[in-house]
């Protein structure tokens, strides 16, 4: 049985230089794949967190089983090291609005045996302008 990877990112604040390192260990030691990973940053904090005010930065792109992620998470908490953390999935990749439109060109869709055809609507030709006198016309054709 093939096991499904989902990617995250994680973002964090440690005390110091050896807290990325402990991250870092603690993603391998449960087979994480880390895909980038952020220079470790000295910052200075907003408000005091566990008595510190100043900190390192830094983030990693990995991939990870969804199963693991809670037991990440419970990990970190416990790490004196880390400061804050926060996991997140990041939001899917955008695609150009033209891609979209051609996908999208002629789809059929099937949900609970009925069929809906989508089909993309040609724009329409531009409005012609016109003339004051014309518009003068129109509306007296319309009010009697």
């Amino acid at each position: 049985m093939d096991k499904e990877f989902k990617k995250y990112e994680i973002g964090f604040v440690v005390r110091d230089e050896k807290g990325g390192d402990d991250i870092n260990k603690l993603l391998a030691s449960y087979k994480c794949e880390i895909a980038e990973s952020g220079n470790l940053e000295r910052i200075k904090l907003a408000y005091p967190i566990k008595k510190e005010i100043i900190g390192y930065f830094s983030y990693f792109h990995f991939l990870a089983e969804p199963l693991v992620i809670e037991k990440i998470k419970n990990k970190l908490n416990l790490n004196p090291n880390i400061l804050r953390f926060i996991v997140i999935t990041p939001p899917a990749e955008k695609q150009p609005v033209s891609a979209i439109k051609t996908e999208i060109r002629r789809k059929t869709f099937v949900s609970k045996d009925i069929e809906y055809k989508v089909e993309a609507r040609k724009p329409s030709a531009p409005p012609i302008a016109l003339t004051n006198e014309a518009l003068e016309k129109k509306l007296e054709e319309i009010l009697k």
